[in-house]
């Protein structure tokens, strides 16, 4: 291992060093005694007896061998069971809307002890400002937040607009720092797999440390080299062989379950005895209502166990060790001496019914989170400045002149990021399928670019518009309606405002949440949060919208590296081909979906 990873693996200090190896011998009292215990041991598949002795926030002992030793505390756990905390293998902090904080104070209590999360959202708006934030907020959380250093700012370079560059020689000032676990997700795979200078300098820049993948669909010879150029992951797995060619060829498979991307129920099947190791959890994009309706990773876990029949073992082994092994974690992951006591306390394994949740020795519940938020949040001083640029649309920017002939059209597909690719035809009157709306994207950091305009089905819109200026990764303003005007109000609406989401019907703006940090995240509770997504789940019903998490899909209809049509502020993208294509087709189509 490289003098790179060693700082990543949660060693003790020398000074707690000494004091754990005193308790040992019985010569000093540890912090803290958990007893009526029973520990889920996840490297022989058992449930082994306590106590557990904690010091300095390690385990110091546990079972048979730690009754002798003393502590200042002992607290009876009535009979439950400590498994490892939950690590959250990949995820966006900005895309929960919350604030690391807020996050925090959300996630922790139920279960989710660390999170390697990949800033990009943030610093494609602003740049270095965004992960120096972030990075300054890791220090002071009692989450363990691990970043991943952006690699791909703007995702695909050429194909859209995003708000600030990230260089490669900025990349490398952040190589260093304790929190900081290697390369984040690298979507743009052509650029791998052509060769290309730039990305080579950073994946050689970062080759000692972790490198996340973003390779949907890849397989055969393509996917053998990007696995060869040392890219080691990949979240944007969603069937069984496409996960099972990547755990052959060496690749981690990190199963999502997101509030859009459920691919937790394609890719259970994959966790065995054998693969365990590689296979690793994650939410990607969760946002706050998902969270308080059905849980976290504690949710991911329960599911397997219950709906997929997976052994408990290896359900809380994909949660916790996996990960902690695959990013090179050391003392995170597992309940065994030296390990940071890090701990979720549950009734009954099957129900992942978690009771208490311990964090570097600490009851969550004893910490007073809630107090902290606002201290913490001043202290990190949170980039503010105004990020939406654009003057205000008129009406007749976001018209397109249909006249008969064939048009590209995007169709989203339930519960994925991906989406089809149709050709549909337009007579002069109507078009050969229902459901067709408008979609217009709009450049967001200045540079008064007529919006792009496009067509979407699979949303359902009757009347009005909805608009978010979330929009993957570059974050400019996607707006969908059934007519120009209300889309105009939508779009006029968020440039007011700072960011946000909003509902547009009979000409007003029905419900709305205001995303000031970036235009991106909320300064809110995530109870303020959720009120304001089930108003404007009900707002985006009133007006047909039939897609359980429409914001959240329609984000990722700009992201131009999932497969198979997007569009950005330059217009439709062909994924399949990484290519700009009009939005009218001018040759005869033979075919309605790519």
């Amino acid at each position: 291992m490289s003098n790179l990873q060693h700082k990543h693996t949660q060693q003790l200090d020398r000074e707690q060093l000494v004091h754990l190896l005193a308790v040992l011998r019985k010569e000093q009292t540890a912090d803290l005694k958990l007893t009526n215990i029973s520990v889920l041991d996840l490297v022989n598949g058992e449930v082994s007896p306590g106590p557990i002795v904690i010091d300095q926030g390690y385990i110091a002992a546990i079972g048979p061998e730690a009754e002798e030793l003393t502590a200042i505390r002992t607290v009876d756990c009535k009979g439950q069971i400590a498994v490892p905390g939950f690590i959250d293998g990949h995820m966006h902090v900005e895309t929960s809307t919350m604030t690391p904080f807020e996050f925090e104070r959300t996630t922790l209590p139920l279960g989710t002890t660390s999170i390697v999360c990949d800033p990009h959202e943030l610093v494609n708006v602003m740049g270095k400002p965004g992960i120096e934030w972030f990075l300054r907020c890791s220090e002071m959380m009692r989450q363990n937040m691990f970043v991943q250093v952006s690699s791909c700012v703007p995702a695909v370079a050429g194909l859209d607009i995003n708000g600030s560059d990230f260089t490669v020689e900025e990349m490398r000032a952040y190589l260093d720092h304790p929190h900081v676990l290697g390369l984040a997700e690298v979507m743009d795979y052509p650029a791998v797999l052509n060769g290309s200078p730039t990305m080579l300098d950073k994946l050689e820049a970062f080759s000692s440390l972790n490198i996340d993948g973003h390779c949907p669909l890849l397989s055969g010879r393509e996917l053998s080299a990007y696995v060869a150029s040392g890219i080691q992951n990949c979240h944007e797995t969603t069937n069984y062989q496409e996960g099972k060619e990547k755990l052959a060829k060496g690749m981690a498979v990190i199963m999502r379950e997101g509030s859009v991307a459920k691919n937790l129920d394609a890719l259970a099947p994959l966790i065995t005895e054998f693969s365990s190791p590689l296979c690793l959890l994650c939410t990607d994009d969760r946002n706050p209502h998902e969270i308080a309706k059905e849980g976290h990773i504690d949710y991911m876990v329960r599911r397997l166990i219950q709906h997929h029949k997976i052994k408990p073992h290896l359900a809380y082994r994909v949660a916790s060790w996996s990960a902690a092994r695959h990013f090179g974690l050391q003392r995170l992951g597992l309940l065994a001496p030296g390990y940071k006591a890090d701990i979720n306390l549950v009734k009954n394994l099957d129900q992942v019914d978690i009771q208490r949740v311990v964090i570097g020795g600490q009851f969550v519940d004893e910490l007073h989170l809630t107090d902290s938020v606002a201290a913490k949040l001043d202290a990190s001083v949170p980039p503010l400045q105004p990020t939406l640029k654009h003057k205000a649309v008129t009406k007749d920017e976001l018209a397109i002149p249909l006249t008969a002939g064939d048009y590209h059209v995007i169709e989203i597909i339930k519960d994925e990021l991906l989406t089809n690719h149709l050709v549909c035809h337009f007579d002069g009157k109507q078009f050969d399928r229902e459901g067709i709306n408008k979609l217009a994207v709009v450049e967001r950091y200045g540079h008064q670019l007529p919006p792009a305009k496009g067509l979407v089905t699979g949303f359902s819109l009757n009347q009005g518009a909805i608009a978010t200026s979330v929009g993957h990764d570059s974050h400019n303003i996607v707006a969908i309606g059934a007519d120009e005007h209300s889309m105009t109000i939508a779009i006029n609406h968020l440039i007011a405002i700072g960011g946000g989401y909003c509902v547009v019907q009979d000409g007003k703006v029905s419900a709305d949440l205001k995303l000031p940090l970036g235009g991106i995240m909320s300064l809110d509770s995530s109870e303020a949060i959720t009120t304001q997504i089930v108003a404007l789940k009900q707002a985006t019903q009133a007006i047909g919208v039939e897609v359980a998490e429409p914001f959240v899909q329609m984000s990722f209809l700009a992201l131009p590296v999932i497969p198979s049509l997007k569009m950005t502020v330059k217009g439709l993208v062909d994924v399949d081909k990484f290519e700009l294509i009009e939005l009218r087709q001018e040759t005869p189509h033979s075919a309605a979906t790519h």
